[in-house]
């Protein structure tokens, strides 16, 4: 965890730069943070995890920024150990072929999940992840927002 004014300079205090944000930088491996969560009672449709930050470097052209979610859901009066399901990805061209994100963009990327996985009442243990083998942005993404996003009743 870090505030955004450490990672970006003209961030200004106490405005954006007194958010805090998780820094990703792609060093070859996978990086992410670990979490929980539950599924509300009015959970239908389906789920996607939503990530949020600000990009902290200029991509390139055609670069790909790339993340991965693997979790393990479990119901009141199950083990919640155990490993976690396999990953699910979703990557996204920022630099000038793409979407033509530039350094301290705000980005959104979105994970689209296996509806069947989830159900009401559970808890959601997961991984939230920079894919280093997927991922070809030299910048830092700093997450600021991880949303668990679906179509309610």
């Amino acid at each position: 965890m870090d505030l955004v004014s450490n990672q970006i300079t003209s961030a200004t205090l106490p405005s954006v730069g007194a958010v805090g944000c998780y820094v990703f930088t792609d060093g070859g491996t996978d990086i992410g943070i670990y979490g929980r969560f539950s599924i509300p009672n009015n959970y239908v449709g389906t789920p996607l995890v939503v990530a949020k930050g600000v990009l902290d470097g200029t991509p390139g052209a055609s670069e790909v920024l790339a993340v991965g979610f693997r979790k393990r859901a479990v119901a009141d009066n199950e083990a919640a150990d155990g490993t976690f399901d396999a990953e699910q990805i979703n990557s996204i061209t920022i630099g000038s072929s793409g979407t033509n994100h530039a350094n301290e963009d705000l980005i959104e990327i979105t994970v689209t999940l296996t509806g069947a996985d989830y159900a009401v009442g559970d808890e959601v243990f997961f991984y939230f992840f920079l894919d280093a083998s997927v991922n070809t942005y030299a910048g830092n993404f700093l997450l600021t927002a991880l949303e668990f996003q679906y179509a309610d009743a």
